[in-house]
């Protein structure tokens, strides 16, 4: 009977755990930028979820499948959320919906260099 009931708990816990990055998509698309979120924290987040869910399967353990499923969707779907709020993967700049102020800009090297005139 402790052991159902431990089961359901930890399996109602590991729902909820799985649904809090919806939080973190719903706070990207207020925002509608993503470029203070990790991507590769979140790609292995999901891969976890991943590899855990396979290892249910295997076993037919009900908790892990029904955990590890909802954990997948809701890692999947924010990490899909931060990747379009991204824009192009080959311009960073493009990452904060085109702002471009918040990026800093180096002075050129000529810049750095003192200004002396030979006679």
């Amino acid at each position: 009977m402790f052991t159902e009931f431990l089961g359901t708990a930890a399996t109602v816990y590991g729902v909820l755990g799985a649904l809090k990055t919806l939080l973190q998509t719903r706070q990207m698309l207020a925002r509608r930028s993503s470029g203070d979120v990790s991507t590769g924290f979140l790609t292995s987040y999901a891969g976890g979820y991943a590899i855990w869910l396979a290892y249910g399967l295997s076993t037919g353990s009900l908790p892990l499948i029904v955990v590890d499923t909802v954990g997948l969707l809701c890692a999947g779907l924010t990490l899909a959320i931060a990747l379009s709020l991204r824009g192009s993967p080959i311009r960073p700049a493009a990452w904060n919906g085109g702002n471009t102020a918040a990026i800093a800009h180096r002075p050129a090297a000529t810049d750095l260099q003192p200004h002396t005139h030979l006679a």
